[in-house]
């Protein structure tokens, strides 16, 4: 566990180094444990923040059957499990690709990088979530450009977490990276997460 915690806070001040490290690791357990952790502890802070707060989501539920003012009630439960299929789809949609470009493509090593590469950032991001949520500001002001800055860094980790799987043109893993957040993350936020 606790070399676990070094390649993560390691992941904040040198990523190339950390992803290194991961390389050896068991892949996909540390993949997933990095998953879990982010979004079983967004869903019982955040999250649960929010609804112990009786805050209703800035936008209304896309679900009909999902009332708005429980949305964040719903949330708690759910947002683990949208975690975990997006990082499920996003890394096969990486392998696909790079198997149809006849690259080797490590599947547990893609999904290793996904989880490690999105959590690294988020010790910054439930801190901003946490201060916004306690000044009563979350999701306005200067939250949605933090949180857009954040994606990019995490676009970066990726990226350089795929360029130690292989020898490629490095523009090919920024475009994956790109992939995994803005093709499948952020349009499947846009959905479920509120």
């Amino acid at each position: 566990m606790m070399t676990f915690i070094r390649i993560w806070f390691q992941g904040l001040y040198n990523p190339s180094r950390a992803f290194k490290r991961l390389q050896p690791k068991p892949a996909p357990s540390w993949g997933l444990w990095a998953i879990l952790v982010r979004f079983v502890i967004t869903s019982l802070t955040s999250i649960l923040a929010l609804r112990l707060l009786n805050k209703t989501p800035f936008y209304p539920s896309y679900f009909t059957f999902l009332a708005t003012d429980q949305y964040y009630t719903a949330e708690i439960f759910f947002l683990p499990v949208f975690g975990l299929a997006g990082w499920l789809l996003s890394s096969a949609l990486v392998h696909l690709i790079l198997r149809g470009l006849g690259k080797e493509s490590d599947f547990d090593w893609i999904l290793n990088v996904v989880g490690i590469g999105l959590l690294i950032p988020m010790p910054v991001t439930w801190l901003v979530d946490w201060t916004t949520i306690a000044l009563d500001v979350y999701g306005r002001g200067m939250t949605p450009l933090i949180h857009a800055l954040i994606s990019v860094w995490e676009i970066a980790l990726i990226a350089v977490g795929f360029a130690k799987m292989e020898e490629a043109r490095p523009w090919i893993y920024v475009l994956l990276a790109v992939l995994v957040k803005v093709g499948v993350y952020i349009p499947l936020a846009a959905v479920f997460i509120r």
